[in-house]
């Protein structure tokens, strides 16, 4: 009796993913060829979970289009949101920015928030940050000018 591992049945699952996301990405063999290759392999099952979680990604976002557009806005709005954090000097984490997004949001889960409120949370949190960075340099030449003063 043979006994698959979690990870036996994952590299499975995702070889088979591959070889689907291929079809609808309209890869050939040539192309498949040339993506083997570039991970220094010469057949799909020479490569390791990682690989093939790594390249499922890649043919994901080739085959649809607006999951690569939905990932530039989340990715831009996670900047922004950063970039605020930042101006205000707080330090913090990916999931802290992530629960951030979510609240402001109104969604339970990051990436379930549709393209056009991401677009919104980017420009609110880069306004803020412009803000807030506009007003501290008007306060400091305030401060300047009030010091002088005396």
């Amino acid at each position: 009796m043979v006994t698959q591992t979690f990870m036996d049945m994952e590299e499975r699952r995702l070889l088979k993913k591959f070889h689907t996301l291929l079809g609808k990405a309209g890869i050939g063999q040539d192309g498949k060829e040339a993506i083997l290759h570039s991970y220094g392999v010469e057949s799909s099952r020479d490569l390791t979970a990682d690989q093939l979680l790594d390249v499922c990604n890649k043919l994901t976002i080739q085959a649809n289009p607006d999951m690569a557009k939905l990932d530039r806005y989340r990715k831009r709005a996670i900047a922004a949101i950063f970039g605020y954090y930042k101006a205000i000097g707080k330090d913090v984490s990916m999931d802290y920015v992530k629960g951030t997004a979510c609240r402001s949001a109104g969604f339970e889960a990051f990436n379930t928030i549709p393209a056009e409120r991401l677009n919104n949370l980017y420009y609110a949190f880069r306004d803020k940050a412009k803000d807030r960075e506009a007003v501290s340099g008007i306060a400091g030449e305030e401060l300047l000018r009030h010091v002088s003063l005396n």
